[in-house]
């Protein structure tokens, strides 16, 4: 991957005095930390520019007739994000809380507090991106989302964990190897603890793992 993102929230990551740091393959800028064309970085050094408020940043190799971009650039958006996963080509956003801007309150679930978004480089929105709404999630609450190359993976309030995209290999985890344009429920079979344990997903280039850890009430 050859492009950065972050959300830099003031609850969380992002608090006053935390910091970003960069190191690795640079050549397109996706470290963030210098205008200059640096092919590596072996040791870390902090990003600067990052600002509280649950804004979205990005950074890194642009595509088409798009410049690179060296330094992190803050996305224009009453949003307020939560979490960021990056894919090859995409990129899902969650949002929280949404902000008022000049007395007009922005959402775009209204049946609930939290939503997910995907984003896409299309049209003349967000600095060249736009959001789109994913479907198929029925007003459900996202806590967590992950995302591999071309596949993407999220866990609702009521530990349901769903997928879609690329599914050549069986990373969707559905039984089959199709692909899935809208997100499916994918089963985790019966007896598996459901009071008191918390679910966690993650995603690789073509497979992905699901966590599931007991949580002791004391």
């Amino acid at each position: 991957m050859e492009s950065s993102i972050h959300n830099w929230d003031q609850s969380g990551a992002g608090l006053s005095g935390d910091a970003v740091y960069g190191f690795g393959f640079g050549k397109h800028g996706q470290l963030g930390v210098s205008m200059d064309n640096i092919r590596s970085i072996s040791l870390p050094q902090a990003i600067i520019g990052l600002e509280g408020g649950g804004h979205l940043y990005t950074w890194g190799r642009g595509f088409g007739s798009t410049s690179d971009v060296h330094f992190p650039r803050r996305l224009p958006s009453s949003l307020c994000f939560i979490q960021v996963a990056l894919g090859w080509n995409h990129m899902l956003v969650l949002t929280g809380y949404v902000k008022q801007v000049e007395g007009k309150c922005l959402c775009l679930v209204a049946t609930t507090m939290e939503s997910l978004v995907i984003l896409k480089r299309e049209e003349e929105e967000l600095g060249g991106e736009y959001l789109v709404k994913v479907q198929g999630l029925d007003g459900s609450k996202v806590v967590q989302i992950a995302v591999g190359v071309e596949h993407s993976a999220l866990v609702t309030e009521n530990r349901v964990i769903m997928t879609w995209g690329w599914g050549e290999h069986g990373q969707l985890g559905l039984g089959s190897t199709y692909d899935q344009i809208i997100p499916q429920v994918v089963p985790l079979g019966e007896g598996l603890p459901r009071r008191h344990s918390l679910i966690k997903v993650y995603c690789g280039s073509g497979f992905t793992f699901a966590i599931i850890a007991l949580v002791h009430i004391t």
